[in-house]
């Protein structure tokens, strides 16, 4: 696929996104691809596109990893979510759902990957908990869990700075199980006046804990990117 063709398909999602109020559309360039503390590529485009179904119930989108050395995509993910109903009292938010990992060009079959999510804020500290049980192509039978935490604060009024840090723990089909990494982040979202444009600078940084379950061959990767709300 072209830049051209890359170009056009993501003009498409943004109109689609103006039509549709609760629709949001990404777009993403990163130094390097990393998903889960593991390095999958240099740079890249990443666009994504969701939106919410069934009274904001459901939500459902696509997201894709554009190689530019190659100007191919080489991944492009589907996926699903469903909030589970837990009344307005209730301090944990449950999701569960369904992604979909096909790589065009590739042989194999897709990654399929149910999973499930609970989510709460301490101290104006959001908690996060990913269970992640791969059933098709090479992660199936593989577990992951990923214990995340962010913390959000205006800096001004269109400025707002994020942290966050997540630890992921790998339990593969085949080899070590055990803490695969330790990821830390940092963003700013500067959001433009007078539009529904959110530009976001982010740097993350990489932690090694277990060599035997998963190397990380990238410590240091910046992203800089836009959202349409």
């Amino acid at each position: 696929m072209t830049v051209k063709k890359f170009i056009a398909l993501t003009s498409v999602a943004i109109a689609a996104t103006a039509m549709t109020a609760s629709a949001q559309v990404a777009v993403d360039f990163v130094s390097s691809y990393v998903f889960r503390g593991a390095y999958l590529g240099d740079e890249s485009i990443q666009p994504g596109f969701d939106t919410t179904i069934f009274g904001g119930t459901t939500s459902v989108g696509t997201w894709a990893n554009f190689d530019i050395d190659s100007s191919e995509f080489n991944e492009v993910d589907y996926f699903f979510g469903y909030t589970v109903p837990t009344g307005e009292d209730s301090p944990v938010g449950i999701e569960i759902g369904y992604c979909e990992y096909t790589y065009p060009g590739a042989e194999g079959d897709a990654d399929r990957e149910p999973y499930i999510s609970f989510g709460g804020a301490a101290g104006g500290v959001d908690i996060g908990l990913g269970i992640y049980y791969g059933i098709g192509g090479a992660i199936e039978d593989s577990l992951y869990l990923e214990l995340g935490l962010g913390y959000g604060v205006d800096l001004a009024e269109n400025l707002g700075l994020g942290l966050g840090a997540a630890l992921g723990y790998l339990d593969p089909d085949e080899g070590e199980s055990g803490f695969s990494h330790l990821t830390l982040n940092a963003g700013l979202d500067v959001a433009i006046p007078e539009s529904e444009y959110v530009v976001t600078v982010g740097l993350t940084y990489i932690v090694e804990t277990d060599d035997e379950v998963q190397e990380v061959e990238e410590d240091f990767y910046f992203t800089i990117g836009t959202t349409l709300l």
